[in-house]
């Protein structure tokens, strides 16, 4: 697995060779410029102290009488204890004989170097590089003239080069040193400087990071509420995919669109704002926004206690009721007394317009025959169902059956006491109710004439079996998987739910499912619940 680098010593290593690579150019040209720079000052030393010497009246009347009084050396070797970084200072008369020199016994001999010529010649004032008696040197050149503006010698000052260079190498180390303690403090600020960007980022790495964010937004965009975060200055700093949906933008706007654009211009009723300004939270708040009735929490978002932004979470309110329904198995009973309602008010019109008709014998026979049929499927449901909420349930889908014109069938084999331990009345209701209710379903759509529903219900001391057959149009085999997930549906303006709670339920209670169909021949649903209390 190959090693990840890690972002302190990422930063560290970086700003080391920022500084590093910066120091190294500077002394690339300081050194250059600084050795030129010291060559340069020796080349105008040693020509100023030349043109001193040249012009010194002691030295020009010594050289005329061929400085019988030894005044010469002793002009020169005062003047060399009061100048720095020259190593001689030759007076040569027109013969090139020495009249001075570091080494008295050179004195009076001829001058050597062969660099002479020009001054001496042509009494040119210059600076050469050449080897003489004390070795190689920058040596610079003057005439010496008399009152009369006649030549009568020359000055040669010198500097031996391994001064120069000795002189060199003092500097490029004292710039060295500066540089090493400049590259110190430049390791030391790149260590303090990554430590500080690591604390910043929590101790994170950069890859941890960027996981972190493709989580973050694959969860906000998986999350089924609608989520909106705004700044202090209230501008939507995050926006998902549901808010687009359930506030009816999905077809005005993207993400990208939206992020950054005032939240008051684009949701004038927001209450969103206030939470930046207060910095109290609602929870469960009703509110309309682009004509949507929605259910939202608002939150503010703090850092160290300073409110920084605020974020909302809403659902549209008719979603939450309708999931509400369905989970609680609300939706079921509401649908089986309407049922029960529906049919009940056409009896009663039945009668009353006997009545008012005047056959009160057949009203009588009418009344009678509807009670008998009604005990008797009454006593049928509750001799077999002994638990009151299932039994009223199906009581209410036998009108619903009749409402669609499907004959809906107790098995004899149902039998339910009225002692359930782990499973939950609700949980009944949702994967009994959703059954029927799609088994009617597909059976009201066949074109057969005899389009039944049979419910077999069977309780044991371990389980609870319950199979559910209709003699409707099928399901194709490819869709077998899939009937059971969220926002599957054949029916419209269903939310395809309905079987989604029922897999869930059943999940829960740690049962089984089974479904066998064929097309235009009907389907059997077989489920298989565990009656114990398997959390112990």
């Amino acid at each position: 697995m190959k090693k990840t680098i890690r972002l302190q010593t990422k930063l560290t290593i970086l700003v080391i060779l920022v500084v590093f690579i910066s120091i190294s150019i500077i002394i690339l040209f300081v050194t250059s410029w600084m050795t030129n720079n010291i060559e340069s000052k020796v080349k105008t030393n040693i020509m100023n102290v030349a043109e001193i010497v040249a012009h010194s009246p002691e030295v020009k009347k010594a050289l005329e009488i061929k400085d019988k009084n030894k005044i010469i050396g002793i002009y020169v070797n005062s003047l060399l204890k009061e100048v720095a970084q020259i190593e001689y200072i030759i007076v040569v008369d027109m013969n090139e004989i020495r009249y001075s020199h570091p080494n008295p016994q050179m004195i009076g001999k001829k001058f050597t170097g062969g660099d002479e010529y020009n001054v001496l010649n042509k009494g040119e004032t210059y600076i050469s590089e050449a080897s003489g008696t004390l070795g190689k040197a920058l040596r610079a050149f003057t005439p010496i003239y008399d009152i009369n503006n006649k030549q009568i010698g020359f000055v040669a000052v010198g500097t031996l080069t391994h001064s120069i260079e000795k002189s060199k190498h003092t500097a490029i180390m004292y710039l060295i040193l500066i540089t090493l303690g400049a590259l110190t403090v430049g390791i030391i600020g790149a260590f303090l400087l990554a430590k500080n960007i690591k604390k910043t980022l929590l101790g994170l790495e950069p890859q941890d990071i960027a996981k972190l964010y493709n989580e973050k937004m694959s969860i906000i965009d998986a999350i089924h509420e609608g989520l909106v975060a705004v700044d202090k200055n209230g501008q939507i700093t995050l926006i998902n995919d549901s808010a687009l949906k359930i506030l009816q933008l999905e077809n005005e706007y993207n993400k990208n669109q939206i992020i950054g654009q005032k939240m008051d211009v684009l949701f004038p009723t927001t209450r969103l704002l206030s939470i930046t300004q207060l910095g109290l939270s609602e929870y469960d708040q009703e509110q309309y926004i682009n004509n949507t009735l929605i259910m939202t929490n608002r939150v503010p978002i703090k850092d160290k206690q300073k409110i920084i932004g605020a974020i909302a979470t809403f659902r549209d309110k008719t979603e939450v009721t309708n999931l509400a329904e369905e989970l609680t198995g609300v939706r079921q009973i509401v649908e089986a007394l309407r049922a029960n309602n529906h049919e009940f008010m056409n009896k009663l019109h039945v009668i009353l317009g006997l009545i008012h008709i005047g056959e009160l014998d057949d009203a009588k026979k009418y009344i009678t025959n509807i009670t008998e049929k009604t005990q008797k499927l009454l006593s049928e449901v509750t001799n077999k169902i002994k638990n009151p909420t299932i039994a009223a349930l199906m009581l209410g889908k036998f009108s619903r059956a009749k409402e669609l014109k499907i004959n809906l069938i107790i098995d004899e084999a149902t039998n339910l006491e009225n002692n359930l331990r782990n499973i939950s009345n609700n949980a009944l209701v949702t994967i009994i109710g959703n059954l029927i209710e799609n088994a009617m379903e597909a059976a009201s759509k066949s074109i057969k004439e005899d389009k039944y529903v049979n419910v077999r219900i069977q309780e044991s001391t371990k389980e609870i079996k319950i199979m559910v057959q209709d003699s409707g149009i099928g399901i194709e085999q490819k869709y077998l998987k899939t009937i059971f997930e969220r926002g599957y549906t054949t029916k419209a303006g269903s939310s395809g739910i309905g079987l989604a709670l029922v897999k869930e339920a059943i999940d829960n209670l740690e049962g089984k499912i089974t479904v066998t169909s064929q097309i235009n021949k009907g389907t059997i649903i077989t489920v298989i619940l565990p009656n114990y209390n398997t959390h112990i």
